[in-house]
């Protein structure tokens, strides 16, 4: 019998934390804790538990760190794909040889997203020496096989002025789809001054919507659609259709909230959101006081609480760079 979902539910599915770079806006702490392939299927049963109880279809980004690092990343993809979820795999991209983009192809993802943080001296700056080659390689080579491939850029002071650079670089590289959003660093953390600023990520949206119009960049996160008029309005699904996995098992709103909610490892999924009091708050937000005469409120509800959390400490006040 056919299912009726009610709706999609997006797990983030961290299941190594090793990596092969270490980038300079990174919010990891530690590089060695990796979920073996004896545990990832029992959380993967009991995520898949929840997702019937609830009516909900899966779609599981598998991440890291850099998740092809992980012995087991095919082993674990197959199954995914085997109990009808969605698989997006999120990765730096400079692992991606002929062999592994024709493993993945296999796999029928809905994406492959790589991250660019600019052209090659930026992107290298950010990501280490040689990473913008490796990367372009994997992007080829994924391209060749027939992969839709996504680019993520992490807009910082420092590549400001990349985005429309990075779109020519897409555009010549046949990616799908280029996406971009802000850093998210804590304020007394941030000693590189990476954090945009309000007029900063404004200008870099009237780009953006510029771009949007030629094709050329997806304005689909938090405040973009300010930019881009035929961009549908972004809503943060932190505590609603959206839940993080990381490799200890601990279970995270989003990976930008830093916020431990429990542990995979513990109990059923269901048990351990129905009783967190962050997870209800989160569901149950209310619109920031500061949004309620704006009329976008009622489907933007206050922007990106990561980012407002990360430099003021407030989890529902309005989006701290939003200038309307």
């Amino acid at each position: 019998m056919e299912i009726t979902y009610l709706g999609e539910h997006i797990l983030q599915w961290h299941i190594t934390h090793r990596c092969n770079l270490r980038c300079a806006h990174c919010y990891q702490s530690e590089y060695a804790s990796e979920m073996s392939g004896e545990e990832l299927f029992p959380a993967l049963d009991k995520y898949e538990r929840f997702l019937k109880e609830k009516r909900l279809h899966g779609h599981i980004n598998l991440t890291g760190g850099e998740p092809l690092v992980h012995p087991d990343f095919f082993i674990y993809s197959r199954e995914i794909r085997r109990r009808n979820m969605d698989l997006g795999i999120l990765t730096n991209g400079t692992l991606i040889d002929r062999e592994k983009a024709k493993l993945i192809a296999e796999l029928r993802p809905l994406f492959v997203q790589v991250s660019l943080d600019g052209t090659r001296r930026i992107h290298n700056s950010v990501r280490g020496r040689g990473s913008f080659e490796r990367t372009i390689r994997g992007i080829d080579r994924l391209k060749i096989e027939g992969v839709c491939v996504h680019v993520s850029f992490t807009a910082q002071k420092t590549n400001l002025n990349q985005l429309r650079a990075l779109a020519r670089v897409c555009r010549a590289h046949k990616v799908d789809k280029l996406w971009f959003d802000r850093v998210v660093i804590p304020s007394d953390e941030d000693r590189s001054g990476l954090s945009l600023t309000t007029e900063e990520y404004k200008k870099l949206i009237e780009t953006a919507g510029k771009l949007h119009a030629r094709g050329l960049v997806s304005c689909s996160r938090a405040l973009q659609f300010l930019g881009c008029e035929k961009s549908e309005c972004y809503r943060c699904g932190a505590g609603e259709n959206l839940l993080i996995f990381l490799a200890d098992g601990g279970i995270m709103p989003c990976r930008r909230l830093p916020f431990v909610i429990g542990n995979i490892r513990d109990g059923e999924l269901k048990d351990i959101l129905e009783n967190s009091e962050t997870m209800q708050s989160l569901a149950n937000a209310p619109v920031p006081k500061d949004c309620l005469s704006c009329r976008y409120s009622g489907k933007c509800r206050g922007g990106a609480k990561c980012v407002t959390y990360a430099q003021t400490g407030r989890l529902f006040a309005k989006d701290v760079n939003c200038w309307r």
